[in-house]
């Protein structure tokens, strides 16, 4: 299903989306977080999912190459049972970039996943991200300075003792269009994993 000419070049990544639980507790987390008047870009909720990869701009005409090589890894993959975890930053503490909460549960099962579908895009010419695989789920993106002791006071929130347990039961082929207002994402194509 193209969206667009075949010269032209989208902007794709694939992942899995989470429910509507899952999204109303990371909008409470935002409000939490939001009385520390950091200078931060919250993710809109609808927009958080589990990045497996970023394939960045493709020409529209190979989604289907793309589709056509994800399909069989599908066929044997059983859902994924996830909770949320604790907080973490990206790069690091000295210079929090990005602010996300990270999952447990069946993350190894996961990580194989993500490894396994790596492995189909690369002989399409995707080279996925060198650094090791992190499921995580992005909330927001820092744009200035953070106190250290505010920091430290949000990493060590333990939201994993609410036991917020979900099923990650599909993968989804996105496009994302960049805007003044910020990313909107379409659907390119949607995998049911095998019950």
């Amino acid at each position: 299903m193209d969206m667009m000419p075949a010269n032209n070049t989208i902007r794709t990544f694939i992942a899995c989306p989470i429910p509507m639980e899952i999204s109303t507790r990371l909008l409470k987390l935002q409000d939490q977080l939001s009385i520390y008047n950091w200078k931060v870009k919250w993710v809109p909720v609808s927009n958080i999912h589990i990045t497996l990869s970023f394939l960045g701009d493709i020409q529209s005409s190979m989604q289907k190459t793309i589709t056509q090589a994800i399909q069989p890894l599908i066929r044997s993959q059983k859902p994924f049972e996830l909770s949320l975890g604790n907080l973490g930053v990206f790069p690091g503490v000295r210079r929090p970039n990005v602010l996300w909460v990270g999952l447990t549960g069946e993350i190894q099962s996961l990580i194989i996943f993500q490894n396994k579908l790596e492995g189909v895009l690369k002989p399409l010419g995707y080279i996925g991200d060198k650094r090791n695989y992190k499921a995580h789920l992005t909330v927001g993106r820092i744009k200035g300075p953070v106190p250290k002791n505010q920091l430290a006071k949000v990493l060590c929130l333990d939201i994993s003792k609410e036991n917020q347990k979900f099923i990650c039961d599909r993968l989804v082929f996105y496009q994302s269009i960049l805007s003044p207002k910020g990313a909107q994402y379409s659907v390119l194509h949607e995998w049911h994993f095998n019950l």
